[in-house]
């Protein structure tokens, strides 16, 4: 195995150790606090969100679900 492999597995690694640790094993991950799990992970859904000039409405729905806490 080369090494551009060698890191690629490395990496593919350490994101799936990530999302495991934030989804399931973090004291705020297993809290069960709602929101998209996307923001759980990364601030990709942010950024998202941003770009489609969503970000306000999309924290306003989400403040309209639950009662005062969002991810």
């Amino acid at each position: 195995m080369n090494s551009s492999a060698l890191g690629i597995l490395v990496f593919g690694v350490g994101v799936v150790a990530k999302v495991i640790w934030e989804l399931y094993l973090s004291p705020v991950g297993r809290q069960h606090i709602p929101g998209p799990k996307w923001a759980a992970v990364s601030d990709i859904w942010d950024y998202w969100m941003q770009v489609r000039r969503r970000r306000g409405l999309a924290y306003h729905d989400l403040f309209e679900v639950s009662t005062f806490i969002i991810r």
